[in-house]
């Protein structure tokens, strides 16, 4: 697998792009943020072709360059957790107002509801449904090279915040704790600000997950 990480917007959301080999020339996107144009330059650049975007979650920093791919890549496809599905098309529900702009997309083509695997661009991945920073809140986990892309569940050091509409502190850290904490402690994590860690980083140093069950 081959990732590159590209960081959107001023509010430095990682935006992933994803190939099961370098060589590969179709991927997958996630989480493409605002202001992509370093996103679309990166794609052009390198002659690639995204088959699929997936949102981690509705919120307008993860989700603000997906109409800008579209328009370059009109076959590409987009999906999202059925519970963040109305984020998409509303500024509202995705806290735009926080970005300082209007993010407003058309409606995913795929919804994840109660689907265990995801396949896209040759690569195939676990949905874990991880609610707490959203409602509609997933990450995607490869076992076999041992990543997860962790939205903003997970980060290095820290937890998604859970006091925006549909939140859940409680919620969130259960999820943490026995969705994610329960991989292999070598798991790599992409989380969807910052810098890169490992599920063991996180299960011995992270201070909002001291007295795990």
């Amino acid at each position: 697998m081959k990732i590159d990480t590209i960081v959107l917007g001023d509010l430095q959301a990682n935006c992933y792009c994803v190939r099961a080999e370098e060589i590969s020339t179709s991927c997958l996107l996630i989480d493409p943020g605002l202001n992509p144009e370093p996103l679309i330059h990166f794609l052009m650049h390198n002659g690639l072709t995204p088959e699929m975007i997936v949102a981690t979650h509705g919120h307008a920093d993860h989700i603000g360059g997906i109409e800008t791919v579209r328009q370059h890549w009109p076959k590409v496809r987009v999906a999202i957790a059925k519970a963040d599905a109305d984020m998409l098309t509303s500024p509202t529900k995705n806290l735009s107002i926080l970005a300082e702009v209007m993010v407003q997309t058309r409606p995913a083509e795929m919804f994840f509801d109660d689907d265990r695997y995801f396949a896209a661009a040759g690569l195939h991945f676990e949905l874990i449904y991880t609610p707490g920073h959203s409602a509609g809140g997933i990450c995607l986990y490869h076992s076999e090279e041992g990543i997860l892309f962790s939205g903003d569940t997970l980060f290095a050091g820290s937890v998604g915040r859970s006091d925006f509409p549909g939140g859940d502190h409680t919620l969130l850290i259960d999820r943490i704790k026995h969705k994610l904490l329960i991989l292999p402690e070598q798991t790599r994590v992409y989380p969807g600000h910052g810098p890169t860690t490992t599920i063991r980083n996180e299960k011995r140093h992270n201070p909002f997950l001291n007295g795990r069950d």
